[in-house]
């Protein structure tokens, strides 16, 4: 049974005759044998459907592992780096690479724990990297059992966006629920229904906004979940969270009122999420001061949020321009040069960084 069928299935189960968008990219994106996520589909890169910073040059990963090599100094944490959302392993082959020629000694001592929970990911990783440093773990559920408390640095790139969400929009002074239902024509369709959900409610109030007439708003209950286990989770470290998304004053303006839900396909954007399920990526703009707020509650300081071009820059990234000849330009020189102008100009992400009982 293709994905399609199994997801009209469950609407056509459905009480209501539709499910919630979270449910929707749930299966789209995660589902065990289809899910985009699950796939052995190259999904970034110039020959999958998106690019990251890892997948640009290995320039990204080396500024990182100068970044955090710092942050181990003093010995207040353990040699602990947990990453999560790892993808194929490019980056943790470089920052590793990288650590190594900056400090030896740190090097031998780190644990370098992966969370990825697709299996394809998984055979990439072990294939790219053979170190003893590296440990991988499917969730964060199994880390726990052998790491109960983290006193060290949490990473990830390109994780929060990835996060199923529930949709609202405010129509007429009432606050409804964007589903997910079937037409007439057996199409996949959006239907609007009373939002009655008392945890899309009380997330509002407490991280939220007042929503606009005719504003749409991805509610990310599973992204606030997850900040609250890896809050409690920390002992004390830092966090460094790299993504794309917009503070509250940004969410209010104009250009924000359709929301952010997107799809990506061989480096096209696809507005119809609802297109082809299972064959593209689906992502959104996280909202930061969700990010910011949640880890205050469990005593994490918010020590910066800045563009990635600018934070890059700050800590050596033009260090890393090379003298090239202009008649060659395909030349290593050359691809090296494009990755870091590329990466100074990257500033549509952003860097947020977190710190816990570290004194």
């Amino acid at each position: 049974m293709e994905l399609l069928e199994i997801i009209k299935n469950e609407i056509r189960d459905s009480d209501e005759n539709a499910i919630t968008y979270e449910r929707y990219m749930s299966l789209a994106l995660y589902h065990e044998q289809f899910g985009y996520y699950r796939s052995d589909k190259q999904k970034v890169g110039r020959d999958g459907d998106f690019y990251t910073s890892t997948t640009v040059h290995d320039v990204f990963a080396r500024v990182m592992a100068s970044v955090m090599s710092k942050d181990f100094s003093n010995q207040l944490i353990d040699p602990i780096i947990v990453d999560v959302g790892s993808g194929d392993g490019r980056f943790i082959q470089s920052f590793l690479k990288e650590l190594k020629k900056i400090d030896a000694l740190l090097y031998n001592k780190l644990i370098y724990f992966v969370i990825e929970s697709s299996p394809y990911h998984h055979r990439l990783i072990k294939e790219r990297i053979d170190s003893a440093n590296v440990r991988i773990f499917s969730s964060l559920t199994n880390l726990q059992q052998v790491l109960p408390k983290l006193n060290g640095l949490l990473f990830s790139n390109e994780l929060l966006d990835a996060f199923p969400v529930r949709v609202v929009e405010k129509y007429d002074g009432e606050l409804l629920e964007v589903c997910v239902g079937i037409d007439d024509r057996d199409h996949l369709i959006e239907v609007y229904k009373p939002c009655t959900d008392v945890e899309i409610q009380r997330w509002i109030r407490e991280y939220g906004y007042p929503i606009s007439e005719n504003q749409r708003f991805e509610v990310p209950l599973m992204m606030t979940e997850w900040l609250h286990r890896t809050g409690e989770w920390l002992g004390s470290g830092k966090i460094y969270t790299i993504d794309y998304g917009y503070r509250d004053e940004e969410w209010r303006e104009p250009a924000r009122m359709n929301g952010s839900l997107r799809g990506y396909r061989n480096h096209k954007l696809i507005t119809d999420s609802l297109l082809s399920p299972g064959q593209m990526d689906l992502t959104t703009h996280i909202p930061i001061d969700t990010v910011r707020k949640v880890g205050e509650q469990h005593g994490i300081n918010w020590l910066s949020c800045e563009p990635q071009g600018t934070f890059l820059s700050k800590h050596g990234l033009w260090n890393y321009l090379r003298t090239s000849n202009p008649d060659k330009p395909f030349s290593l020189e050359q691809k090296q040069n494009r990755a870091v102008r590329w990466l100074i100009e990257s500033n549509q992400f952003q860097v947020m960084v977190q710190e816990k009982n570290r004194h």
